[in-house]
């Protein structure tokens, strides 16, 4: 099993996804979408719409590869994830 949270979605207060309906239910910004998943995996938290801190544990990190600007938050999230000293890993398998 394994944990997982969006760096390029926002989170309501109660630590659910903001709904998709709401026009900032997306994280479009390479460099927020990058801070706020260093903010996760440092600190644990998220940071909710109305600008109060959730936690989370996350193990892995999604990314919504059918917005256009997801290969830019890939490559922002994995530069500043290495640039804090978070190890980037892929899960291990069950064999």
């Amino acid at each position: 099993m394994a944990r997982e949270a969006f760096a390029d979605r926002n989170y309501n207060p109660d630590g659910t996804l903001r709904s998709r309906r709401e026009p900032d239910a997306l994280i479009k910004d390479p460099a927020l979408a990058a801070e706020r998943a260093v903010r996760m995996a440092r600190d644990g938290v998220i940071v909710a719409y109305d600008g109060s801190e959730v936690p989370v544990r996350a193990d892995t990190l999604c990314i919504h590869g059918d917005e256009p600007t997801a290969p830019a938050v890939a490559e922002a999230l994995r530069a500043a994830l290495a640039a804090a000293g978070v190890e980037v890993k892929g899960l291990a398998r069950r064999q």
